[in-house]
């Protein structure tokens, strides 16, 4: 059972796969995450409307980043939040979205396996983002650009991006174990998968890359640590090291990001956005982050989560004894993005405010929170 060295572990991993030594791959993944986020986009709206005018033969009115849209912003959202997910607007028909890819990490073959992911769940009826083309993938000046159609209703979130009820979450609950049960199958869906995907491709793949983001966070501003934030530095760096990764356990194909902001639609009717970090991968970290989100509004909402997942999935020994662990990966990935942030600003955090976790980061509250998601199965 692998309870420890996350990050250890994908710089071996990366070692063996690209023939690097050990201090060299890990100098590579560390460097990586001086920019997790994919860089401004190499063309501008307009380039971007005439090129899918000519590729597709559309009549396009506008582009614009949804969230710049007050027509489509998602609630909860605000502007500049989603740069690389645009609204284009067409004349001769309902709209698209357009998501841009720009990191050369990603690489265009992985914008293709997108597409064939959201065929494969097309295939199986599973409620998710449709593609909007025969052919959705296209490249712009080296960047890749995937067009699904739009799905009408927005998020099922109130003005602050909570779910709006605990029938929401049950729902969100059940859809994810739905997504948990799907056949295995070949190709773009056997591709690692499970980190968050808004990274640039710096770290797309299994959970355990979410890890090497925060380490690389971290790293990228050690120089910059003032004496009296180094204790809290170290203690994030032993806790991104140590945190559970959750490989191991059992897996399936699943979803990078899934809370409520990758559902769209109207309640008993929603749709899951946002696939570019799926494929293959431990599937409790998924359950992991909705529980998290889930526990932000209340504790109806974590049995609410518990009682729609079990109903296609009964969680084993192993994952209910790691799941305080994984419980904790994402929230820490988000506190060393946070401190980066702030060291960046000219801030010094100290251990003063880690006392018992930072941030999103809350050890404590992982291990309540388990232990309630585990009393709910037995309810």
């Amino acid at each position: 059972m692998t309870k420890q060295g996350g990050f250890k572990r994908a710089v071996r991993r990366r070692a063996r796969a690209t023939g690097q030594r050990y201090t060299e791959a890990r100098a590579v993944m560390e460097q990586a995450g001086e920019s997790p986020f994919a860089d401004t986009r190499p063309f501008d709206d307009a380039a971007l409307a005439a090129h899918l005018q000519l590729q597709y033969g559309i009549g396009v009115t506008s582009v614009v980043p949804i969230d710049d849209d007050p027509e489509f912003r998602p609630r909860g959202s605000w502007p500049g939040h989603y740069p690389w997910t645009l609204i284009v607007k067409r004349a001769d028909g309902p709209p698209w979205v357009a998501r841009v890819f720009s990191s050369p990490a990603d690489g265009i073959s992985r914008v293709k396996d997108d597409a064939d992911i959201l065929r494969f769940l097309a295939a199986h009826d599973f409620p998710a983002e449709r593609i909007a083309h025969d052919d959705p993938v296209s490249v712009l000046d080296g960047a890749g650009v995937i067009v699904t159609e739009f799905i009408e209703g927005g998020r099922p979130t109130d003005a602050h991006g909570r779910v709006q009820s605990v029938e929401v979450q049950h729902e969100l609950a059940t859809l994810l174990g739905g997504l948990h049960t799907l056949p295995p199958a070949g190709g773009a869906l056997a591709r690692d998968g499970g980190a968050e995907e808004h990274d640039g491709g710096c770290f797309a793949g299994r959970p355990e890359q979410d890890l090497a983001a925060a380490m690389g966070f971290l790293v990228s501003v050690e120089d910059a640590v003032a004496p009296e934030g180094r204790e809290l530095f170290e203690y994030l760096r032993e806790h991104v090291e140590d945190t559970d990764d959750a490989e191991g356990l059992p897996e399936a194909f699943t979803h990078g990001n899934y809370h409520t902001w990758a559902a769209v639609g109207a309640p008993g009717d929603l749709s899951i956005v946002g696939w570019a970090g799926s494929g293959r991968g431990p599937r409790l970290p998924a359950l992991a982050w909705l529980l998290t989100t889930a526990a932000e509004v209340g504790p109806e909402y974590v049995d609410a989560v518990m009682h729609g997942y079990r109903e296609h999935v009964a969680l084993t020994d192993d994952e209910l004894e790691r799941l305080p662990g994984v419980l904790n990966m994402r929230p820490l990935w988000l506190a060393c993005l946070d401190y980066r942030e702030s060291v960046r600003s000219g801030q010094t955090p100290t251990m003063e405010e880690g006392r018992t976790g930072y941030g999103f980061y809350r050890p404590q509250h992982a291990e309540r929170l388990a232990a309630q998601a585990i009393a709910s199965l037995r309810s």
